[in-house]
């Protein structure tokens, strides 16, 4: 599986080199938490060149179907890392070096036994909270309404406020793969936008 990989070393982050914080100077960085088959990332980072891009996914054959999509276009300004999207964002990220944060429609786990298992969490948010730049933002899609319920109740227990606004690549974002078939079956999508004062 490894050889896979290592055919697109140049899309996959490896966050233990000096070159990963290299990868932050002076520069619009813009994360993709699950990021799955890159088909959002990969169309954000084709339409902004001169922003740079991070996808992080935990499933490995979704991170070859990214490094390809991104290989095809021809893509300067992507990388992404294979690892738990927690563990990147509270332990591998530097404080103050992202400007904006996406997670699309994370797995509900709508099973009340499973909901530890959800992705949203106040670990999480209070780890992009630190990683955010001064008035980052983080937008949050999912289709589930009750676990869209417990995500605004867990941004009030930290220091992230709301923000109404809507900038140029928020209204010009792609959709993801889920995002068009829950568009296709006129199933709503709850979404949050929320900011680093």
């Amino acid at each position: 599986m490894k050889l896979k990989i290592d055919k697109f070393p140049e899309y996959l982050i490896n966050f233990t080199t000096v070159d990963f914080d290299k990868y932050f100077l002076n520069k619009n960085t813009i994360l993709d938490i699950g990021c799955g088959e890159g088909e959002f990332i990969v169309g954000l980072a084709s339409l902004y060149p001169k922003r740079q891009f991070i996808g992080v996914e935990i499933k490995y054959g979704r991170i070859i179907k990214c490094l390809k999509k991104a290989h095809a276009n021809k893509l300067h300004n992507v990388k992404f890392a294979l690892c738990d999207a927690t563990l990147f964002t509270t332990k591998v990220l530097k404080s103050n070096s992202i400007n904006k944060v996406f997670i699309n429609n994370p797995d509900p786990w709508p099973k009340e036994k499973h909901q530890k298992n959800r992705l949203v969490n106040l670990e999480l948010l209070t780890g992009i909270y630190q990683k955010l730049k001064r008035k980052g933002s983080l937008i949050i899609k999912t289709d589930s309404n009750e676990y869209f319920r417990e995500i605004k109740r867990t941004i009030l227990k930290t220091n992230l406020s709301p923000d109404k606004s809507i900038d140029l690549l928020d209204s010009s974002i792609p959709l993801t793969k889920f995002q068009k078939f829950y568009k296709k079956d006129d199933k709503k999508i709850y979404s949050i936008k929320v900011l680093k004062k």
